[in-house]
């Protein structure tokens, strides 16, 4: 029987997103403001984002390039 590996958390705030995208979270922060990626608000007021990692999974996938 093969071990099972915990689920990763799929929603991440800010700066975990950002060292998952190996960003700063200033960088991060302005491609969420530009509309390039989704955030979770949740709540009224000032409350953090959450990025989900499939979103950020096909950010990386939009992103790549051959050189």
């Amino acid at each position: 029987m093969t071990p099972q590996l915990p689920n990763p958390k799929r929603l991440l705030r800010l700066k975990p997103a950002a060292n998952y995208l190996s960003l700063s979270p200033g960088k991060l922060r302005a491609i969420v403001q530009k509309g390039e990626l989704p955030v979770i608000k949740y709540g009224d007021g000032n409350v953090p984002w959450l990025l989900d990692m499939k979103d950020l999974d096909l950010w990386i996938e939009k992103h790549k390039e051959n050189l």
